[in-house]
């Protein structure tokens, strides 16, 4: 059955990914980003700000205007510094809340107030970064974490509309032109030996097994699954 589909973060990497394969499948996709770059049949680009309330309420209404509901929400909007820093300053703390915790409540709390707490499926792309200790910047990763429990607390909240919410926290995502696919290759050898020591099934993960995991909780009558972290990422947070 053809659905309508948002995407935020659509203008790159594991959100372009996502959005251009559910528009290859014939659905509707709604592809937020700050920029347009997609260009697939069935994709109607939206060009917003997601820190900005009034963009996001008037990018929702448009939708519905035409569309009347959305079926599927991918929060895929986020961003961070490459590597760990010891002493982080006030605004390195503000930029990772913006780009990745606000950047996902503000378009849910705006969704749920124009729709009307429609029933939906949502998912919330966090990471592994959450759980445990990596390289990545602690600003990030406290972001994440706070972004996880706030889906766990709103997944319980919606639950009486029939709101499933989820979230989705990949490991290292290996992708073209993404953070994995840079260094890979750079310095191909040292990126291997690190999949190796950290990763039980030394691999990486793929965009693919990602977007089946979204098609999986997406199935109209998969309605049980709600407040849950599928973490995909080889085994490394084990």
């Amino acid at each position: 059955m053809k659905k309508n589909i948002l995407v935020s973060g659509a203008s790159r990497n594991l959100g372009k990914f996502i959005a251009s394969q559910f528009a290859k499948e014939g659905h509707n996709v709604f592809a937020i980003s700050r920029s347009i770059q997609s260009s697939y049949k069935n994709i109607y680009n939206i060009k917003c700000d997601l820190l900005k309330i009034n963009q996001i309420n008037l990018s929702l209404k448009s939708i519905k205007n035409k569309f009347k509901k959305i079926d599927l929400m991918i929060l895929c909007a986020g961003d961070s510094k490459k590597y760990y820093v010891k002493n982080e300053k006030n605004v390195d703390w503000q930029r990772s809340f913006n780009n990745n915790f606000y950047v996902c409540t503000n378009l849910i709390e705006s969704y749920l107030k124009i729709f009307n707490y429609n029933k939906t499926k949502i998912i919330i792309f966090s990471s592994i970064a959450a759980t445990k200790v990596t390289k990545a910047p602690i600003t990030y990763s406290v972001a994440k974490a706070g972004l996880n429990f706030y889906a766990k607390y709103k997944a319980k909240e919606l639950s009486k509309y029939n709101i499933n919410l989820n979230v989705i926290s990949p490991g290292n995502i290996i992708m073209k032109n993404n953070n994995w696919g840079k260094k890979l290759t750079s310095n191909k050898k040292n990126v291997l030996n690190y999949i190796r020591k950290n990763v039980p099934l030394n691999t990486f993960c793929s965009p693919e097994e990602i977007f089946n995991l979204c098609k999986y909780l997406s199935i109209e009558n998969n309605s049980v699954i709600t407040g849950s972290n599928f973490i995909i990422d080889g085994g490394e947070t084990l």
